[in-house]
């Protein structure tokens, strides 16, 4: 079967419910390449920049600081990018979380990878493409590519194989391997800069109420998957998380870190701990991940 690659990107707003969107386009590999070569031939043609950040865009700012820029100039360089784009075709879709909600309320009740929205968005991404392409023509493995986030792909890594355990298996079959987090200045990765596009002008409109003309253009018209997380979902996680003693253990960056350390060790010794409930007794394998993890991590903590 063809391999599909997922890229996506990220941008928050920082006003009203400061919402945290990810976004991006899925295509096969083989497309993905031609593309990444037409947009740096675009990127490298006059008025040459070395990347596309939509931040810097609009604000004229970084690649886009020079004499030669102004608005009027920028956005033909907007408008040739956007149609590169557009010619290829790649499914979009976009994934949002109420920023607001999740530091205030769910945040203070959860471990500090948890706590992290990008984290929590990650999956989202995942579960969500890949229940999408399960269901579509298109369906074939699917590798997913996201902008770098410092730490979140350790987190992710040591997560991953027990959160999309409640993905249809058909859905779960089609994940390629663990999420790579890659730097979109990079050539291979020029798709993020695309998604970062995307990303960057569908929380500009949630943000101000302003419809902006290019988002039309950056939006599939054969395809565009739309999930928000619901504020009740929050409030449920945030609601179990309460109920977890082990928690206040693991709210701490520097605790967080020892936990991964610990863990790596036993898994390195051959030892599942997620399922040590004690000297030789386990978890039966119904228990969640969560409840498992924190009562382990309670345990171990209590101990220094």
């Amino acid at each position: 079967m063809d391999l599909l690659q997922a890229f996506t990107d990220d941008s928050a707003a920082q006003a009203g419910d400061k919402r945290l969107f990810l976004a991006g386009y899925l295509h096969r590999a083989d497309v993905w390449a031609s593309f990444s070569k037409d947009w740096h031939k675009e990127l490298k043609a006059w008025p040459a920049i070395e990347y596309l950040k939509a931040s810097e865009a609009h604000h004229l700012s970084g690649q886009f600081h020079h004499s030669q820029w102004d608005e009027q100039m920028r956005d033909a360089k907007l408008a040739k990018l956007a149609a590169i784009i557009a010619h290829y075709q790649p499914v979009s879709y976009e994934f949002s979380v109420n920023g607001r909600l999740f530091e205030d309320e769910l945040k203070p009740f959860s471990p500090y990878g948890f706590g992290r929205l990008h984290f929590t968005m990650c999956f989202a991404v995942v579960s969500g493409v890949a229940r999408f392409t399960a269901e579509s023509p298109m369906r074939a493995p699917v590798q997913f590519i996201f902008d770098e986030q410092q730490g979140v792909d350790a987190d992710v890594e040591m997560f991953i194989a027990e959160m999309i355990k409640a993905l249809p298996v058909e859905a779960r079959k089609l994940i390629d391997g663990l999420p790579q987090f890659k730097n979109e200045k990079e050539q291979p990765y020029a798709p993020l800069q695309a998604a970062d596009l995307l990303a960057w002008h569908l929380r500009r409109e949630h943000e101000t109420g302003e419809k902006l003309a290019r988002t039309n253009r950056l939006i599939s018209n054969d395809g565009h998957l739309v999930q928000e997380i619901p504020d009740e979902v929050l409030r449920s996680w945030a609601s179990h998380h309460a109920t977890l003693p082990g928690v206040p253990l693991l709210q701490s960056k520097q605790q967080w870190k020892d936990f991964k350390a610990e863990h790596k060790r036993l898994i390195a010794a051959g030892i599942d701990p997620s399922k040590i409930k004690g000297p030789g007794v386990y978890y039966p394998e119904g228990s969640t991940a969560l409840s498992r993890g924190i009562a382990y991590l309670g345990r171990l903590f209590r101990r220094k």
